[in-house]
């Protein structure tokens, strides 16, 4: 069974980007672009991993990250954050509410995304599920 990702990202465009790849290595990905939704959005889907980002319409990541790392159901889930905002407040914060890593969207290029996921769940690159089309 393919691993799940919410991607809880309001762009589009990065989203379909950054989407892409980690859909052809065969995760499952779900998608939420309001802040104010990601929390049910988790505890309805249950992903294996979020990606989050920092400013969204309705509650900021960090806000959402906050929320999740105080409920019961979503505190051990892998919750990477995705973002441009990488003030040193920012990271600080974000590391002190409970996220697994901080990665800047400047410094990723799509290809090698579905990589660092995998090093995220501990999966080695040959363990991802490979999507054949017939």
């Amino acid at each position: 069974m393919p691993k799940k990702i919410l991607f809880i990202e309001d762009d589009e465009g990065f989203f379909n980007i950054f989407s892409v790849p980690l859909k052809m290595k065969g995760y499952d990905i779900v998608h939420v672009s309001d802040g104010s939704l990601a929390v049910e959005k988790v505890i309805s889907e249950k992903p294996d991993l979020v990606l989050l980002d920092i400013v969204l319409p309705g509650t900021s990541g960090l806000d959402v990250l906050k929320e999740l790392r105080e409920r019961e159901e979503t505190k051990l889930t892998k919750i990477v954050m995705l973002t441009n905002f990488g003030s040193d407040d920012n990271i600080a914060r974000a590391m002190e509410y409970g996220a697994s890593d901080y990665l800047m969207k400047y410094n990723i290029v799509p290809s090698e995304l579905p990589s660092k996921i995998a090093g995220f769940l501990g999966e080695t690159q040959e363990s991802v599920v490979k999507v054949t089309e017939s």
